[in-house]
């Protein structure tokens, strides 16, 4: 009986860590972009390196941060960690929806999840600006240009 007991609880708890694992994002590479003028929404070219394949895949996207009086400065490069729940399939185009700024975010901006697939994240790294506030609401929206065969 006290077998069977203690086989219970270890099963539960595995079965515990097991969703707490798949619920959890993992970096799964890099996304760097270059952003240019902003009238009023920022054009940028961006290149996805998958870490686990060194693949790359190349997305045109915009950049605009809504009720911001300041305008996200143009020209300048962006550097983001890719995150993803292992229940994502990362195949080509993966990217492509619009990412915004979770609402316990929305002063700080460093971090946009995906709309249509919400098991992908964006964290951003880098950034010539060393005044982010200019990001508050920050919104992002990727479009696959291209990516290998």
């Amino acid at each position: 009986m006290k077998t069977a007991m203690l086989a219970l609880l270890l099963s539960l708890g595995s079965t515990a860590c097991l969703a707490a694992a798949a619920s959890k994002s993992e970096h799964v590479g890099d996304l760097i972009c270059a952003v240019g003028d902003q009238t009023p929404k920022a054009g940028m070219i961006c290149v996805f390196r998958n870490k686990n394949t060194g693949l790359e895949e190349t997305y045109q996207g915009s950049l605009a941060n809504a009720g911001v009086a300041k305008s996200v400065t143009p020209k300048r490069t962006m550097l983001w960690s890719v995150n993803a729940k292992p229940t994502v399939e990362l195949k080509p185009g993966v990217l492509a929806q619009r990412y915004e700024a979770p609402e316990s975010e929305q002063k700080t901006a460093k971090s946009v999840e995906g709309e249509v697939k919400p098991g992908v994240s964006l964290n951003l790294i880098t950034d010539k600006n060393d005044d982010l506030s200019a990001l508050a609401t920050l919104t992002l929206e990727l479009k696959l240009l291209s990516a290998p065969t």
